[in-house]
């Protein structure tokens, strides 16, 4: 193996090793103060969301949602509800 053949094999591992968007389902745990929990040990507060146009309603307890972790960072969007199949 050539001194480019190891550059590239490491170029490509660190590429996909790296997750460009994680996606959640999470769920609002407290609404005054809003806490949103994605699993046992996430939690995300309000400094922590990105509201866009399309959903910038008021969150109640207990709703779920649908959402997406920027690449890399700790800020979340919220993309939806989701509603629950009967």
């Amino acid at each position: 193996m050539n001194f480019l053949d190891i550059i590239k094999s490491s170029v490509l591992n660190v590429v996909n090793s790296i997750k460009f968007v994680e996606t959640y389902i999470g769920e609002v745990v407290e609404e005054e103060e809003l806490k949103i929990k994605l699993d046992e040990k996430l939690f995300v507060t309000e400094e922590q969301i990105i509201r866009t146009s399309n959903f910038n309603e008021p969150i109640k307890n207990g709703t779920k949602l649908f959402m997406i972790r920027e690449s890399g960072g700790q800020r979340f969007f919220i993309v939806d509800t989701i509603l629950e199949n009967k």
